[in-house]
């Protein structure tokens, strides 16, 4: 048994309409189909290169986890290679994102990162290579 790739990455949304927004302006993602209604929840998919990103809406409201970045047991973050991590980052301040780690190099890592948090609290890294 081998693993092929990654099928899909999954967000429960709080706040979906921001969350749509946030997705399709600040990181340009286009939406992948229509939604699927699952009952109780709807799915939204939006392409990524060789994979998708899932996010899920609930028709009732659902208890919200607070963590923080550090807590163990979680998921941390997605990360995403982008050609324009600057465009990123003024994309992000213009929607009102907020901002952990500013556009920086990173010599250990030969790339310039920043983070970013999605409208339900999700921290995606951004990163460019040269």
């Amino acid at each position: 048994m081998k693993v092929l790739a990654i099928d899909h990455v999954t967000i429960n949304c709080k706040d979906p309409e921001r969350t749509f927004r946030f997705y399709e302006e600040v990181l340009g993602l286009p939406k992948n189909g229509t939604p699927i209604d699952m009952g109780d929840h709807e799915l939204f998919y939006y392409s990524l290169p060789h994979s998708r990103l899932e996010i899920i809406r609930y028709k009732t409201d659902q208890p919200v986890l607070d963590t923080v970045k550090t807590s163990l047991g979680i998921w941390r973050h997605l990360a995403l290679e982008v050609d324009d991590i600057d465009a990123v980052y003024k994309a992000g301040q213009q929607f009102g994102a907020k901002i952990t780690v500013l556009p920086s190099y990173v010599e250990k890592l030969g790339k310039k990162t920043m983070l970013i948090i999605d409208p339900n609290g999700v921290e995606i890294e951004i990163t460019q290579s040269r």
